[in-house]
């Protein structure tokens, strides 16, 4: 008698957490906007943009909010060396800015790859 119970009791305690976990999802609402057709042909790709996603004003932008604490305001040094003094190629710039040197850290898990090209022509830039 008491296997039989315990038995109904273990049948009915599944059922019970098969039933709790069994919801069927609520389809997401259908939007009301219209959707965009693609312009494009599948044979046909569209044509690179010749613009830049970044301008010189986003180079300054950036150095200001990572740089400029260390390097100084328009590169005139600070706890860091000045970076207006002496001139140095994008290339050069970009690689400092990516890997580092001596106690500066890479930033290349910081800033994304367009914000370290806006970086470095913008430092490149600070002494002509």
């Amino acid at each position: 008698m008491k296997k039989i119970l315990m038995i109904g009791l273990l049948v009915g305690t599944v059922a019970i957490v098969a039933g709790c976990g069994t919801q069927t999802p609520t389809p997401a609402p259908q939007s009301q906007q219209p959707t965009t057709q693609n312009t494009t042909t599948p044979n046909q790709t569209p044509a690179p943009s010749t613009t830049t996603p970044t301008t010189a004003g986003s180079g300054k932008d950036v150095y200001d909010k990572n740089c400029s604490a260390c390097h100084g305001a328009g590169g005139a040094g600070a706890s860091a060396p000045p970076l207006n003094t002496e001139k140095r190629t994008q290339a050069q710039v970009l690689n400092i800015t990516k890997k580092g040197k001596e106690s500066m850290p890479g930033y290349a898990t910081v800033l994304n790859d367009a914000e370290i090209q806006a970086v470095a022509q913008y430092v490149a830039d600070l002494k002509k």
